[in-house]
């Protein structure tokens, strides 16, 4: 046997997955090969240089929250802690222009540390608040291990049991979680959306404030303490003896051995890298094709005059969803439309023409401003859906008995508990690294970070049922 120091792990693809997984898997003295075809790091959570005018621009506009214990594990491994810019109100707009912000109170616990910004939360009426608040509380109640098995329930059922009327749901459950989700709540599974509200709202205080990166996302990651990172290689085929993987082969003639291969790219098309005799011996491959596909849309407006001011904005009425001011002045923002199965066919200069009506529409200081130029991303295959039932096509990121015994599995469509979110990925990284580490009798401590601990007002009323 040879040393874990001569042992190579090559991990293939470099977007948040990819990434946490070598990192890791660096950290505990494994020999690691990160491969990354793209020429930067970071994946659909990172970033292009505009062909036009050179300028870095993110794909599309990436938010975490302070639930996302293992995202913020990450950066703070990575050294990009201090990029983060955290915003304790939540800025809520209407088509009028009148902002509603959401935000908690810094000695309360959890859910009481939201209840006086709630209280006075003119966005809903009266009716809609107490409506909310009922269904707040069966949130609570339900606690974490209730919720789980929820997977199978549409999340507009659990609305109509708990007689959310559609104004409400129109207003707050969609702005909260079509972003959160990147599907329609109606149509989600109870137990993501749940989720949510949970982790983010009601169960610690520190659940909710907003994080946005300061910086381009790909900057993020300019100094990933790993050694050994090849970007522009690209993997034209994996190396096989019998059932065992030996390495991978790259386009350019070169080749990479291995001992163990983390496999952290898109789900679409893993199975065409297998024989099949291969595939079909791993039950990890066996329902990835029942996981459907949802697009995102991002875009970049540049105005010549400041249009926002405030970091961000959630629109409680569309075409877009959210807005985020992208330089200091606030002449440069970004859009996004989650979701967006419907804008897939949509012309670009039709897209920016309502895009720019919104914003002149909500934003006093746009009205008269004049737009320079707007570039539009949509992402295609930008996450799975989070529909009823799909955690059960979700694959574990170590082998089965009987599959690729040294294959291991990234990205947020694995099982990490958690929807598809930057969080998720993480997750799956760092569990495909536990796995590596576990078959090796090397794993001294577990890199998967826990929740959030329930606050004491939560579990009183989760005890209660």
């Amino acid at each position: 046997m040879t040393s874990d120091s001569s042992q190579r792990v090559v991990v293939i693809g470099g977007g948040l997955a990819g990434m946490a997984a070598a990192v890791a898997l660096e950290t505990a003295g494994i020999n690691v090969t990160l491969v990354e075809a793209r020429k930067t790091l970071g994946g659909r959570a990172g970033s292009f240089q505009d062909p036009q005018s050179g300028e870095i621009l993110d794909n599309c506009q990436h938010v975490l929250l302070g639930c996302c214990t293992n995202l913020l594990d990450f950066y703070k491994r990575i050294g990009a802690i201090h990029r983060i810019t955290f915003e304790r109100t939540i800025r809520f707009v209407d088509p009028k222009g009148r902002a509603f912000g959401l935000y908690g109170l810094p000695f309360l616990p959890a859910p009481l540390h939201l209840g006086w910004s709630m209280l006075f939360f003119s966005a809903l009426s009266l009716k809609e608040r107490i409506a909310m608040t009922r269904a707040m509380l069966a949130m609570l109640r339900l606690g974490r291990s209730r919720r789980t098995a929820m997977d199978d329930l549409p999340f507009g059922k659990w609305l109509a049991d708990h007689n959310q009327p559609e104004s409400l749901i129109a207003k707050l459950y969609d702005a909260i979680l079509i972003g959160s989700l990147n599907e329609d709540p109606r149509l989600s599974s109870s137990s993501y959306a749940i989720q949510v509200f949970q982790d983010a709202l009601l169960t610690n205080a520190a659940g909710y404030p907003l994080g946005l990166a300061n910086c381009p996302l790909t900057e993020l990651y300019g100094s990933l303490p790993c050694r050994d990172v090849r970007l522009g290689t690209r993997v034209s085929q994996l190396s096989f003896i019998e059932n065992q993987l030996r390495g991978v082969q790259l386009t350019s003639g070169d080749s990479l051995d291995a001992d163990d291969i983390v496999l952290a790219t898109n789900h679409h098309g893993i199975r065409d890298w297998f024989p099949e005799n291969l595939a079909a011996s791993d039950s990890r491959f066996a329902h990835l094709e029942e996981l459907q596909s949802v697009p995102i849309l991002g875009a970049h407006l540049w105005f010549d005059r400041p249009v926002m001011r405030h970091s961000h904005a959630a629109f409680l009425q569309g075409p877009l969803q959210w807005l985020f001011r992208k330089d200091a002045e606030g002449k440069a923002v970004h859009g996004v439309i989650s979701a967006a199965r419907s804008w897939l066919d949509v012309p670009r200069e039709d897209a920016l023409k309502q895009f720019e009506a919104q914003i002149r529409a909500t934003f006093p200081a746009a009205a008269s401003a004049k737009l320079n130029r707007g570039v539009i991303v949509i992402e295609k295959r930008a996450t799975f859906a989070c529909l009823p039932g799909t955690d059960h096509h979700r694959p574990p990121q170590a082998p089965p008995t009987g599959g690729i015994a040294n294959l291991y599995l990234a990205g947020d469509y694995t099982q990490t508990g958690w929807p598809a979110t930057m969080e998720g990925a993480v997750r799956s990284g760092y569990l495909a690294a536990e796995a590596i580490l576990q078959k090796r009798g090397k794993l001294r401590a577990n890199f998967l970070q826990p929740d959030l601990p329930e606050q004491w007002p939560a579990r009183l009323l989760n005890a209660k049922h």
